[in-house]
């Protein structure tokens, strides 16, 4: 498996973020293994970009993808690459799935494990949206990571 560096966004990536966006073909198991591959030859995050598509459905996906579905999926993606954050965006997204929540406290936390990986977006947003946050604690966190990045 390929240990990818940690960059900051690319053009190729950001085409290709751009074509899931919203976008991802859930009821076609091979567009999704093909783009699946696609990502793993791309860069750890546009891997978690895809991950983030298939934790994150979309309601114009329509509501009907089954979660065993959504399983293989993540798990098919798991065996692609090994990074450092890997597990706790997997264990996050897994979650996702299955309709739990982190509580606040431990998205902060991941979130700040993902700090230290410059351009991991997509995991960002995975934790980002991985609980409910009522009292808005995670944007000041969010807004000073990606600015970080960003210097």
């Amino acid at each position: 498996m390929p240990l990818f560096l940690d960059k900051m966004t690319t053009d190729i990536e950001t085409k290709f973020i751009d074509s899931i966006d919203c976008k991802f073909p859930y009821q076609d198991k091979e567009k999704c293994i093909r783009l699946i591959d696609e990502a793993a030859g791309i860069s750890v995050n546009a891997i978690f970009s895809v991950v983030e598509e298939i934790c994150r459905v979309p309601v114009s996906a329509g509501g009907n993808v089954e979660i065993s579905y959504l399983t293989d999926l993540l798990e098919y993606t798991q065996d692609k690459f090994d990074h450092p954050i890997k597990d706790i965006v997997f264990d996050t997204s897994d979650k996702l799935i299955h309709k739990q929540e982190l509580t606040v406290d431990e998205a902060i936390d991941r979130m700040e494990i993902v700090r230290m990986y410059q351009g991991q977006f997509a995991a960002l947003s995975i934790l980002y949206f991985s609980c409910d946050d009522i009292d808005g604690r995670l944007e000041p966190i969010w807004d000073d990571i990606i600015q970080g990045w960003k210097k």
